[in-house]
């Protein structure tokens, strides 16, 4: 009969280390953590990752996986800005990103993760296609599992991904004409830089403002956070420092066996349920309903642990 063991690893105090952002200027996705850390002011070290495959610095700190951004912390490596942005509130809890009493914020940020972002970016393509270079757009159709993408097929899409683009940007904007300054309320929250993130990359596709007046003033204030303060480093210097670090205590209670009937020890497979759907394969460390640790290790980085958000990613038994 098997039994569940609660491995219960406490929070330790750690110190606050060197923070590690592993993107590219036009990621949206890194905009949403770029203003995460100017809201809460922080310093943090600049690397830029390529922004199609193949990407092997990249690839070598996280066992494989490839989606921008992540964020590295001596010999841990945290994918998913769902993840980035707890990870943040944990170790800087202030100025607050928790989602006040009575907010919808968290189910406005899924919401946004897994729809209204995907047609920014159809929206954003049609309008830039003519631009951008043929590896990116094979890069793209290989990320959602097409054979190739075509400028004329993406330019074709145009009218429609304006169409429901702007219906959502409509339900935004009559949400924000209420009493608080941000989704989250008094102060932003996963909604608010989740939804940043989306629109962030519309106006890039040049989606007219004019038409959503309460959320252009939101857009003003989210812009005026800023991003911190940013220093380069090269993607070699972070590897060292991956290489010279030991990965953290677990700051977080497992349970072994999972309800995925998976356990601590276990070789696994981790993988993106949406997009950039490469592997990443390793030792079990860390495991609950919210959480994903593996181990990995390679020569150029050492032992690394590699943690994931559980919403967004499928976990089995890898039988390699």
């Amino acid at each position: 009969m098997s039994r569940t063991l609660t491995v219960n690893v406490l929070m330790t105090a750690h110190p606050k280390p060197e923070l590690i952002l592993h993107h590219y200027n036009e990621s949206p996705y890194a905009e949403k953590v770029r203003a995460m850390l100017g809201y809460k002011g922080l310093a943090w070290r600049s690397v830029i990752a390529p922004m199609t495959m193949p990407k092997p610095d990249l690839t070598a700190l996280t066992g494989g996986y490839r989606k921008i951004p992540v964020l590295q912390v001596g010999a841990d490596v945290y994918c998913d800005t769902r993840l980035i942005g707890q990870v943040l509130e944990q170790w800087h809890p202030q100025p607050s990103m928790a989602s006040q009493a009575g907010s919808w914020d968290q189910v406005i940020g899924h919401w946004v993760d897994v729809n209204l972002f995907s047609k920014a970016v159809a929206f954003t393509f049609s309008q830039i296609v003519d631009v951008l270079d043929d590896t990116l757009l094979a890069d793209r159709a290989a990320m959602n599992g097409m054979a190739s993408m075509s400028r004329d097929q993406v330019k074709r899409s145009g009218p429609l991904a304006k169409q429901n683009l702007a219906i959502e940007l409509q339900w935004v904007e009559n949400g924000l004409r209420g009493s608080t300054p941000f989704i989250n309320g008094n102060h932003p929250g996963v909604g608010d830089f989740s939804l940043y993130c989306a629109v962030w990359f519309a106006r890039v596709g040049r989606i007219d403002m004019g038409a959503y007046p309460a959320l252009a003033d939101w857009l003003k204030r989210m812009r005026s956070l800023g991003h911190g303060t940013r220093s380069e480093m090269t993607a070699q210097a972070a590897l060292d420092v991956a290489q010279q670090a030991t990965p953290l205590a677990l700051d977080y209670e497992s349970i072994s066996p999972d309800a995925s009937g998976l356990s601590l020890g276990q070789t696994v497979n981790v993988q993106p349920e949406i997009l950039g759907k490469e592997s990443v394969i390793g030792e079990l460390v860390g495991i609950n309903p919210e959480r994903i640790t593996v181990k990995i290790y390679s020569e150029r980085c050492g032992t690394v642990h590699v943690h994931f958000p559980r919403v967004g990613y499928r976990i089995r038994a890898s039988k390699d």
